[in-house]
């Protein structure tokens, strides 16, 4: 007889569920949604306010979800344990049936317990979505506009968690299935942390972090030190300051892809040794150079330059210095810091232009939310102690122009994108990366290098004219579309004020005034002292 052959088969087992891949790809999923979310609101096709709200939500519910689901997995074992233990009373005799009723009863109790738990947690999950809403609707007024406002509702939603998880431990402790939310927070902190879009919060206050806007202030000041070497150095009648600076958009981007590292590193959070290779980045993307030229200039009064030092009998010939701020591209220092493919794949994301509104928060850091302009002033402010260029004067000392300025720009409604959010402190500092000042003394045509749209028209002298012809010209350039800024106390070096020309009615002029309350021009100073104005327009 023929053997029969038996075929083998492997011993059953029971597959395990990796649990690693089972949790990535649930929190994947939000992830994935909220960068969808960000790319429809950087297109402009979602509103940044929803998008906060609606991200709270969504990880409220998902969290929901996961705590039901967990519940009912938890009752659906309890369950399946009794009916075990009912069979087996069957089979075996020896069972006690008092012990499987309680045990039932024990496990049923437990079930009732792990839904009211996942009741409550799904309750704490709104009412954390609804105090997240309310803190990104009152951080944006609800009238900003723009990416910025996005990443202050996210991090409205994040702080609106965190906050909630204190009333959590109650609810980890009668259930630890609800634990799964806490997982979920650490995870979506951890990842923002990590990623290299963590850069566009180095400016955050957290309390006692070393902040990327305070970094930038002081190699701002770093490159004003040095330029004034050079002043002192060289001996000379005028200084030209040319300045090709690099944008700090991309120093900022080439210093976030060489920390991170291939999101190795995390670049959120700033400390010496990371402040230490920001420098580095600094001074390889800028480097200063300076040469003097005998030069015809504009002839000026005697008392324009320094006697002692200009010998020269031609009054029109004058030693001009002239610094050179020279810009190295990025490109050229992908090479120096050898950036592999991926590097330099993220080096060309940052630098891409979907990104220039959310570069604000990290360059110029926040100074509260900007209010209405026409409550703008000097004094008082959080911008007040911000220095002017560079000089030890500061917006609260000798500001009243630049903030008169800041009015009109904001009043003629011209785009300020690239300065969000825009008021007389992030401006002053715009102003300050273009060296728009002499000393303290700010110089108009480089306004339009910060606010493209609005152009410096001239100035008016208005110094001998009566009053009714002070009154004429203000009008006049007022009723042709232009913003004016007017000098009001007779432009001396010990008085001088600036205000912003709100409007003129019939006789009556009226203005913002950055240095008080006041709303009449004449009525509040002395119209003899209005010797001059300034004037700007709008261009397309």
């Amino acid at each position: 007889m023929s053997k029969i052959k038996i075929k083998e088969h492997s011993e059953k087992t029971i597959k395990a569920l990796d649990k690693t891949i089972a949790w990535t790809e649930r929190i994947k999923d939000p992830i994935v949604y909220a960068n969808e979310k960000t790319k429809d609101t950087i297109s402009g096709e979602e509103n940044p306010i929803d998008y906060g709200a609606d991200k709270i939500k969504y990880v409220s519910n998902r969290a929901k979800d996961e705590t039901i689901y967990a519940s009912k997995k938890a009752a659906s074992k309890g369950k399946e344990k009794a009916i075990e233990q009912i069979k087996k009373k069957k089979l075996n005799p020896k069972v006690n049936p008092e012990k499987v009723k309680k045990k039932i009863d024990k496990t049923k109790d437990t079930a009732k317990k792990i839904e009211k738990t996942s009741k409550e947690a799904a309750k704490i999950s709104k009412r954390m979505f609804d105090e997240g809403k309310k803190l990104a609707i009152k951080g944006s007024k609800a009238t900003a506009k723009g990416i910025k406002i996005l990443f202050k509702a996210t991090v409205s939603a994040i702080k609106a968690i965190i906050a909630g998880v204190k009333s959590l431990i109650s609810a980890i402790v009668a259930g630890g299935s609800v634990a799964v939310i806490v997982i979920l927070i650490i995870c979506l902190i951890g990842l923002l942390v990590a990623s290299m879009y963590g850069i566009f919060f180095s400016s955050e206050d957290t309390g006692n972090n070393i902040k990327m806007s305070d970094c930038i202030n002081e190699l701002n000041q770093e490159m004003d030190n040095k330029i004034k070497e050079i002043e002192n150095k060289e001996l000379h009648d005028e200084v030209v300051i040319e300045s090709n600076k690099a944008e700090w958009r991309e120093i900022l981007s080439v210093y976030t892809v060489r920390i991170s590292n291939g999101n190795k590193e995390q670049v959120m959070i700033i400390d010496q040794e990371k402040k230490k290779i920001l420098k580095e980045v600094f001074w390889d993307l800028n480097t200063i150079s300076s040469e003097v030229k005998t030069e015809e200039v504009e002839s000026r009064t005697i008392d324009s330059w320094d006697k002692k030092e200009f010998n020269n009998q031609d009054s029109n010939i004058k030693r001009v210095l002239h610094i050179y701020i020279n810009h190295n591209l990025a490109d050229t220092i992908v090479n120096k810091y050898k950036f592999n493919s991926i590097q330099q794949k993220q080096l060309k994301e940052l630098l891409s232009d979907k990104y220039v509104m959310l570069w604000t928060s990290a360059i110029y850091g926040s100074y509260s939310s900007s209010g209405e302009y026409t409550d703008w002033k000097q004094r008082g402010k959080e911008w007040s102690n911000i220095r002017i260029g560079n000089s030890d004067r500061t917006i609260g000392q000798v500001g009243c122009l630049v903030t008169s300025i800041a009015i009109l720009i904001k009043k003629s409604g011209v785009s300020t994108s690239n300065i969000v959010p825009f008021n007389p402190g992030t401006f002053v500092t715009a102003l300050n990366n273009v060296y728009a000042f002499d000393g303290a003394n700010l110089m108009y045509t480089p306004i339009s290098k910060v606010v493209p749209n609005f152009q410096y028209g001239g100035k008016v002298y208005l110094t001998g004219k009566t009053k009714s012809e002070k009154l004429y010209e203000i009008k006049k350039y007022s009723e042709n579309g232009y913003f004016i800024a007017i000098e009001v106390l007779g432009a001396t070096d010990t008085a001088q004020h600036w205000v912003a020309l709100d409007r003129v009615n019939n006789n009556t002029i009226i203005m913002i005034d950055p240095g008080s309350d006041s709303i009449d021009m004449w009525k509040t100073y002395d119209w003899n002292l209005t010797t001059q104005f300034v004037y700007f327009k709008v261009v397309q």
